[in-house]
């Protein structure tokens, strides 16, 4: 295991809640053979780091093996699974350029054109929403949709808004230019109505998570033609990349995409989140993949956007050269 802090870019730091992301990057020998894997707990739900590094010394002593994996917390889970998986092949060969969301989460003080300029490189744009007063907000966007007339938009609000202040940011606005509004209320059960008062799809991020009956019901309704279009997949929130693969097929199942997003990560969990998505043959919708720029400091070459795509060349080594 190879401790790393990836410092983040002071205008983001505000959103990502730290100065740095603080990651252990996990290297599995065996038969001659490396695989590797990224644990970077982001806080709220997630177990500290340190509990995840001695789960990981743990799962070391006992074998590395696949079937302990289950028992390790979530982000240990997507590191120890990824190094297994690596190790077996995934993610070797160069396979196309997946499409990806442009992300920007700084807030409408931070739009300048160097902002505008990485936001054109995406296959649609990702705002945060529901941080800054209503005015700020709303005129973000309306220069963003000026300004970039060509991806749509998805909204982020992070269940900080209520219904109200929701319809009236997007009130007016040309509802063909949102992709979606991801859980922007601070009632999911209201997202029916928002999708019914703005016209514009909803999709589902931290309730892909909840187990209890009143979310599954939620899921149930929104799903299949109910106004949910995608479900939006963090990884390290969902444990190994099986468990990420089953949450993939059960919003298939409810007839939502699934879009993959990582934990502002470093861009090898970017990489291996493209790679993975071949794997399932879901790079239709683009995935959340565009944060790359948020890091000042990466664990290998950065995962930027191009022409709407983010790379998916074989994963390199991570921190290659201070193993």
């Amino acid at each position: 295991m190879l401790p790393a802090r990836l410092p983040v870019r002071e205008r983001d730091r505000a959103v990502v809640g730290a100065a740095a992301r603080d990651a252990i990057f996990v290297r599995l020998d065996r038969d001659g053979r490396s695989g590797f894997g990224e644990c970077a707990p982001l806080g709220g739900s997630d177990a500290p780091i340190d509990e995840c590094r001695r789960a990981l010394e743990a799962w070391s002593a006992a074998g590395a093996t696949a079937d302990a994996v289950a028992s390790l917390p979530a982000t240990a889970r997507l590191a120890a699974s990824a190094a297994i998986e690596t190790h077996a092949g995934l993610g070797a060969t160069s396979r196309p350029p997946v499409p990806a969301a442009a992300y920007f989460g700084a807030g409408p003080a931070a739009l300048d054109d160097a902002a505008l300029d990485r936001l054109r490189r995406g296959a649609a744009i990702k705002l945060k929403i529901g941080r800054w007063p209503a005015g700020e907000e709303r005129r973000m966007l309306e220069r963003v949709l000026r300004e970039i007339p060509g991806p749509r938009l998805r909204l982020d609000g992070n269940r900080s808004m209520r219904l109200d202040d929701c319809v009236a940011l997007v009130r007016g606005l040309p509802a063909e230019r949102f992709e979606y509004l991801e859980e922007p209320v601070v009632d999911p059960s209201d997202l029916g109505l928002l999708r019914e008062r703005t016209g514009i799809e909803v999709a589902l991020d931290e309730l892909v998570l909840d187990a209890t009956a009143e979310a599954r019901d939620l899921r149930d309704r929104l799903g299949a033609g109910g106004g949910a279009c995608a479900w939006v997949i963090r990884m390290s929130r969902i444990g190994s990349l099986d468990d990420v693969r089953r949450a993939m097929r059960v919003a298939a199942s409810r007839g939502c995409d699934p879009v993959l997003s990582t934990a502002y990560e470093s861009s090898w969990t970017i990489r291996l989140a493209a790679h993975l998505a071949h794997s399932m043959n879901a790079t239709g919708r683009p995935h959340g993949l565009g944060t790359a720029d948020v890091l000042e400091a990466d664990a290998c070459a950065p995962a930027t956007l191009a022409s709407g795509c983010v790379p998916c060349g074989p994963i390199p080594v991570p921190l290659e050269g201070r193993w």
